[in-house]
């Protein structure tokens, strides 16, 4: 999945205010400046918001916008190729940034609707279709900060695991967990997927380390927390994972040895009384006719 911008319409919905400025701005780019003034960058520039407007080409916008960041018009222009490419979530999301920073209201809100519909049906492809195709509009709806992108990530990370794709299936589940770490079916994946994928990285095992946990193993998440620290010493989620991971097992084996202790404990006079006098309630028989006390009886 690719970083976050916004999203999208067709080209017939470009406003002619919009088409102006786009045009007006690759012919700057181009050279309408005064002689002298035009540089290589400013070359680069030209064609990079040349092949971004006129061809949707995504590379060109993101080339283009390193140039001139936090270009309202061409942040549309890369929405707009990401519509073209059935992103809708990504669209979506470079329209709302295009709108911070200055675009048309009118026309961006038209194009959001518009990529809005489109990711609807990406979405019911994802939930109900099967197989690469589905898997394929999981990614292309996925929309940073949405109510369903833990529901996205989780069917992409169960449709590439059915598709014999584990190491991609694993990095679904991985961002689910980033969402959701209290997810035992999301935990449940990645031990079972980084054992089949073999990933020994330093990410990864934390969230083995951290799954396990959720699973209520902290003493079999010692050993991968412990690794990836060693991988990365620097990497502050690991090293914390680590330090929670050893106190609940300490705790853990705590309480299990106070409960080991009372299990070997003598019964006292008391206590045996008591089962005493159970095991000759449970001998008279499972259909007793002696009823409880109570105040009708």
């Amino acid at each position: 999945m690719k970083r976050v911008t916004a999203a999208a319409s067709s080209a017939s919905l470009v406003s002619l205010l919009s088409l102006a400025s786009l045009v007006g701005l690759a012919l700057w780019a181009a050279g309408a400046a005064p002689a002298g003034v035009e540089s290589r960058e400013e070359a680069r520039l030209a064609h990079a918001v040349t092949r971004c407007t006129r061809f949707a080409e995504l590379i060109a916008c993101d080339e283009a916008l390193n140039l001139k960041p936090n270009n309202p018009d061409l942040l549309v222009a890369e929405a707009d190729a990401l519509v073209q490419l059935k992103r809708a979530g990504e669209a979506i999301g470079v329209y709302r940034n295009a709108l911070t920073v200055g675009a048309n209201r009118d026309a961006v809100n038209a194009k959001i609707l518009a990529a809005q519909s489109l990711r609807r049906s990406l979405l019911e492809n994802c939930v109900t279709r099967e197989g690469p195709f589905a898997a394929r509009s999981c990614e292309a709806a996925w929309l940073p900060g949405a109510l369903d992108e833990i529901t996205v990530f989780k069917r992409r990370g169960l449709l590439l695991q059915g598709d014999n794709q584990p190491s991609a299936a694993l990095d679904a589940y991985l961002a689910a967990a980033r969402l959701a770490p209290k997810d035992r079916g999301v935990a449940r994946a990645i031990v079972a997927l980084s054992d089949a994928t073999g990933r020994k990285d330093a990410v990864t095992l934390t969230a083995v380390g951290t799954a396990l946990m959720t699973l209520g193993h902290p003493a079999d998440a010692i050993g991968p927390l412990r690794e990836a620290v060693r991988l990365a010493p620097d990497l502050a989620p690991a090293k914390e994972r680590l330090r929670t991971a050893q106190r609940a097992a300490a705790a853990a084996a705590q309480a299990g040895r106070a409960t080991q202790a009372a299990d070997v404990a003598p019964a006292s006079p008391d206590a045996a009384q008591t089962a005493s006098n159970a095991d000759r309630a449970a001998a008279g028989g499972e259909y007793s006719n002696e009823a409880e006390a109570t105040r009708s009886n």
